[in-house]
């Protein structure tokens, strides 16, 4: 549907697009991502409205070994409220070869979006989210701005306090931003 504008003569000199469709997709809308039960990449509009966490860890990092229990408790203790409904932890792997990136993914991970292994994405994401050390937690928003980089302290501390709570803290910094 388009917005049409009559000339000060009566007739039809231009028709623009409604507004709402310069409405910026999201950031990983061009992302290719997999997902554990998907078929294919994820569809473009697949994060439109989720309070989206980016995990960047590795099978053989110790310290993402020892994160990855706590996230996924976390993780699950939130999506099992309602205010979990539309939280999604994107995994970008640091893996140096495909099978451990696979490996990693289907032994310790649940089914979150990632990015296969290969694609230059991998690197884009890990020089803008500074992800030399890892692991690296990040809240961000549709724009792909970082939010929150204190994710890993806030999911310690929730998975012994609140993480509902914790999810709903994270709701209120991305309507701010």
């Amino acid at each position: 549907m388009s917005l049409s504008f009559l000339s000060t003569h009566g007739f039809m000199w231009r028709s623009l697009p409604k507004l709402s469709q310069f409405r910026e997709a999201h950031f990983l809308a061009s992302v290719p991502m997999k997902k554990r039960g998907v078929d294919g990449n994820l569809p473009k509009d697949y994060f439109e409205n989720k309070t989206v966490v980016i995990y960047f860890s590795a099978g053989w990092c110790g310290s993402c070994k020892f994160l990855t229990p706590k996230l996924k408790k976390f993780y699950n203790a939130v999506k099992q409220s309602e205010a979990g409904e539309n939280l999604e932890i994107v995994w970008v792997s640091k893996d140096k070869e495909a099978a451990h990136q696979e490996e990693y993914y289907e032994k310790n991970l649940p089914d979150w979006p990632y990015i296969p292994f290969g694609d230059e994405n991998i690197q884009k994401m890990s020089e803008k989210y500074k992800a030399v050390v890892i692991p690296v937690l990040k809240l961000v928003n549709s724009n792909g701005d970082v939010v929150h980089d204190r994710v890993r302290a806030d999911v310690e501390a929730g998975i012994k306090s609140d993480p509902v709570k914790t999810m709903e803290d994270w709701k209120q910094l991305l309507k701010q931003s």
